[in-house]
C-alpha cells in the first residue's frame, strides 16, 4: 500500500467514526511529505552506504570462508586419495614383505642346517679323536695296572720262594755287577 492509500484510508476511518470531518489544508499534507522525503534522504544518504558497506564486506567474508574451505575440503580429498592409494597399496606391500621374509627365512634356515652340519660333523670328529685318546688311556691303564698286578704277584712269587740264602747269593752278585760295571 502507497503513501496515499494509507492516508486516504485514514480520512475514511475517521470519517465513518462520527468525528466531524474537514478538508485538510496544503501545509497538513506537504509539510509532514517534505520531513518524510528530508528524513528518507537523510537515512539514504548515511545509512545505505554503512548497510552497503556492511554487506559487501560481509559478502567478502563469505566469500573467502567458502574459498578457504573450498581449498580445505580440496586438500582433505587429495589427503583421501592419498590415503587410499596407501591402503590399496598396503596389501601388495604385505604381499611383498611376505614373501621377502619366507626368502630371508629360508635362507637364514638353509645357512643354520649348513652350520649346524659343520658343526655336527666337528663334534663327531672331536668324538672321534676323544674316544681315541679315551682308548689309549684305557689301554696304558690296563697295561699299568697289568704291569703292577704282574709286578704285585711276582713279589709275592719271589718273596715266598726266594729264601734267605737265596737272598744273600743275590745281593752278592748284585754288587759284584756293580763293581765290574765301574
Amino acid at each position: 500500500m502507497s503513501g496515499v492509500g494509507l492516508f486516504s484510508a485514514t480520512q475514511a476511518w475517521a470519517a465513518g467514526s462520527g468525528a466531524v470531518h474537514h478538508e485538510p489544508s496544503i501545509g497538513e499534507i506537504i509539510y509532514p511529505a517534505i520531513n518524510f522525503v528530508l528524513y528518507a534522504g537523510i537515512l539514504y544518504y548515511f545509512a545505505v552506504p554503512l548497510v552497503r558497506n556492511f554487506l559487501r564486506s560481509r559478502r567478502e567474508d563469505i566469500v573467502a570462508t567458502m574459498a578457504q574451505a573450498a581449498a580445505k575440503k580440496q586438500k582433505a580429498e587429495a589427503l583421501v586419495r592419498e590415503y587410499r592409494a596407501k591402503v590399496a597399496g598396503v596389501d601388495q606391500e604385505i604381499h611383498s614383505m611376505r614373501s621377502l621374509l619366507r626368502q630371508e627365512g629360508e635362507l637364514e634356515k638353509a645357512r643354520l642346517l649348513e652350520d649346524a652340519q659343520v658343526i655336527a660333523a666337528k663334534i663327531r670328529e672331536d668324538a672321534g679323536f676323544l674316544a681315541d685318546v679315551e682308548v689309549k688311556t684305557a689301554r696304558q691303564n690296563i697295561i699299568e695296572e697289568m704291569a703292577r698286578q704282574a709286578h704285585a704277584m711276582a713279589r709275592e712269587l719271589v718273596q715266598k720262594s726266594i729264601l734267605p740264602a737265596d737272598q744273600a747269593r743275590l745281593v752278592q752278585q748284585f754288587v759284584e755287577q756293580i763293581g765290574q760295571s765301574r
